[in-house]
């Protein structure tokens, strides 16, 4: 996996796992108060204070999905990658083309003997180089900035697909709760038996070749 794309979906999978959550779908347990503090005076806020029943989480359903797997086995994720990299490629092509077109200029201007050159001829020259530069500096930053822009609107898309299938499959499974966990992270895993990866990715992928099968309208 490319070393940027795979920073990206470490750093995105925290996101994800904030988004993954299902709250718990129960009404409030009759012994849940509220209390507040008196104001002051009127120019006080009341912060109110809100005891919650932590009992209910006893009887939560939960379960998670390893997020390496998805990165590694999830068709979407490779075949983004792929035309990310290729994409990636083009540019930074024609970007070293731009740069030796550009040197090649510089060593032939350096080269040439100014000996009998008018003043405007070293100005005009001086010129030149100076616009080349800058075309070789803006093309850089717009390369940057459009595999920056690519590379958001991927990882987009993948979450957007992961967050969608997990809702269509939870109208089913019931969960509570569904964690994103990744090797290294901050969630550790007592029990395998909640582990629901190879579902969500064979899940995922079945949806995602149902889709390109399909006749486009």
């Amino acid at each position: 996996m490319n070393k940027s794309i795979g920073t990206a979906l470490i750093a995105w999978n925290v996101v994800l796992t904030a988004l993954c959550g299902w709250a718990l779908l129960r009404t409030p347990s009759p012994s849940t108060s509220v209390s507040a503090v008196a104001e002051a005076d009127s120019s006080t806020a009341v912060t109110p204070v809100v005891v919650r029943d932590t009992a209910a989480l006893k009887e939560a359903r939960i379960a998670y999905f390893n997020m390496d797997s998805l990165q590694e086995k999830y068709e979407l994720v490779k075949e983004r990658e792929a035309s990310f990299t290729a994409q990636g490629r083009q540019l930074e092509s024609a970007l070293m083309d731009k740069m030796q077109k550009a040197q090649a200029r510089y060593n032939e201007l350096m080269a040439k003997d100014h000996t009998y050159s008018t003043k405007a001829e070293l100005e005009a020259d001086e010129a030149e180089l100076k616009k080349r530069a800058e075309e070789i500096q803006e093309m850089r930053a717009s390369s940057q900035e459009r595999l920056d822009r690519m590379q958001m609107q991927m990882l987009q898309e993948i979450t957007e697909e992961i967050m969608g299938y997990l809702k269509e499959y939870n109208t089913a499974a019931g969960f509570d709760y569904i964690f994103s966990i990744q090797d290294g992270g901050q969630i550790w895993v007592g029990n395998e038996g909640l582990n629901i990866t190879r579902d969500v990715l064979e899940g995922l992928n079945a949806r995602h070749r149902a889709r390109k099968e399909a006749p486009k309208k």
